[in-house]
C-alpha cells in the first residue's frame, strides 16, 4: 500500500510540473510527463479494491483537481493559439490586399487576362 501511495505522489508530482510546462507553453516537455504520468498512475490502480481506494482517497482528490487545473491550462492555451493564428490569417490578407494594390499581381492573376493586343 505504501508503494501504491509513493506511486500516486509521483504522479502528483509530475503532474505540478507538467502544469508548469503548460503554463509557460512548452507542450512537449508537458506531453513527456503526461505519458509518464499515465503510466504511473496505471501502475498504481491496477488491481486496487474498495478498501485501498479509500485509503488513499485523499490523495486521488488531490490528483483530480490537479488534473482539472492542467485541463483548464491545456483549454487557455488552445484558445490563445487559435487566437493567434485567427490574428496571423487576419495580417496576411491585410498584406496580400496591400501588394495587390501597389500593383503586384500574382502571376496567375496575369495570365487569366487577355491581351488586346494581339
Amino acid at each position: 500500500m505504501a508503494t501504491r501511495r509513493q506511486m500516486i505522489d509521483e504522479a502528483l508530482s509530475l503532474g505540478r510540473q507538467e502544469l508548469g510546462f503548460l503554463s509557460r507553453g512548452d507542450v512537449f516537455k508537458a506531453e513527456k510527463l503526461s505519458k509518464d504520468r499515465e503510466r504511473i498512475l496505471d501502475e498504481a490502480m491496477a488491481g486496487l479494491d474498495k478498501e485501498s481506494q479509500t485509503m488513499i482517497a485523499d490523495r486521488l482528490v488531490e490528483l483530480k483537481s490537479l488534473l482539472d487545473e492542467i485541463t483548464d491550462a491545456g483549454y487557455r492555451l488552445r484558445s490563445s493559439l487559435k487566437r493567434d493564428l485567427s490574428n496571423m490569417k487576419q495580417q496576411n490578407r491585410r498584406i496580400a490586399g496591400y501588394s495587390f494594390g501597389s500593383g503586384n499581381m500574382p502571376r496567375l492573376a496575369r495570365e487569366r487576362f487577355v491581351s488586346k493586343k494581339g
